[in-house]
């Protein structure tokens, strides 16, 4: 009996997700950005975060773009609203003044477009109108910004390299010609090993949305000079650093009211050179030495005890 190949079913992102979907206890199998929806609508802050604590970037981000029509349609009248929407959008429309007040306390930006080029500040609530609470979303969506909570205290590794390098010396030399004449100098390659030091600053912090800015800076340890660099991913990577130095490092994030503080000051040594700079320079004149002709050594070896007389004279 021929065997029979089912074919193969595409699961969609949104699907995948889906499936593996926020399992906890009385969420009855629903997806956690159905679980986050009713969380924000109903002003259940204890929800909201439980579902953040899982899928922290959710508060900054579009996240009813992953749900389906009848899965808004089941949970909201004016489904058709918050088909690409935020968090604070949501929480905004409902009047869920302790959602919002929470998510700005964690950097969400309360400008964010959702539908009809709408933020949170255009439809405080449309879905559920509480006048205390809505006069308390007024107030903080309009209050000033404030710089963000520094990052948190960032992981660092240490990593170290070794380069052969190539350069060009000059040694003197007999001069075969006029082995008693002054001496000429002789350009030879040899290589040199160079010791590479980086270390890998990872730091992250649910709080602060995609393209924040940060600043890290590092110092060796009590150096009065800081170095700093600028990114907006969060994990980077500083080269050129000393080997068996311990050093120190610092994190701070930006946003459109100015920098945070400082994150926690955290330490971080790099590995001691394995082998000294300047050994393959040693293998290569050895190397040299036995690669010499008969000629050249015998005029070399005459130099040396020239040379050796001079002292002695001395």
């Amino acid at each position: 009996m021929p065997k029979v190949i089912e074919d193969e079913v595409v699961i969609s992102k949104t699907e995948q997700e889906g499936k593996d979907a926020l399992e906890a206890e009385g969420t009855f199998g629903a997806s956690w950005r159905i679980m986050l929806f009713r969380g924000v609508r109903d002003n259940d802050i204890d929800l909201v975060k439980q579902v953040c604590s899982s899928h922290p970037s959710a508060i900054h981000e579009h996240f009813t773009s992953g749900m389906k029509e009848w899965e808004l349609q089941w949970d909201s009248l004016r489904w058709y609203e918050f088909g690409d929407a935020t968090a604070l959008y949501v929480a905004s429309a409902y009047c869920s003044d302790k959602v919002v007040r929470w998510l700005l306390a964690n950097g969400v930006d309360p400008d964010a477009v959702c539908y009809s080029k709408q933020t949170a500040q255009d439809v405080i609530g449309v879905c559920t109108y509480k006048q205390e609470q809505a006069k308390t979303i007024d107030d903080l969506l309009k209050a000033d910004r404030l710089p963000p909570q520094p990052p948190i205290k960032p992981t660092l590794f240490a990593k170290i390299g070794y380069e052969d390098h190539l350069k060009t010396v000059y040694e003197e030399v007999v001069n075969p010609e006029d082995p008693d004449g002054p001496m000429m100098k002789r350009a030879k390659r040899v290589s040199e090993t160079v010791v590479r030091c980086k270390v890998s600053v990872t730091y992250k912090s649910y709080w602060l949305p995609p393209k924040t800015q940060y600043e890290v800076r590092i110092r060796a340890m009590k150096s009065p000079e800081w170095r700093t660099e600028r990114t907006q991913a969060t994990h980077k990577m500083i080269t050129g650093l000393a080997a068996g130095t311990t050093y120190e490092v610092q994190i701070r994030a930006k946003n459109i009211a100015g920098w945070s503080d400082f994150c926690e000051l955290v330490t971080v040594s790099t590995p001691n050179a394995k082998r000294e700079v300047g050994e393959d320079e040693e293998e290569e004149k050895e190397k040299k030495d036995s690669e010499m002709s008969e000629e050249e050594r015998q005029a070399k070896e005459a130099a040396e005890r020239k040379a050796r007389r001079k002292a002695s004279v001395l």
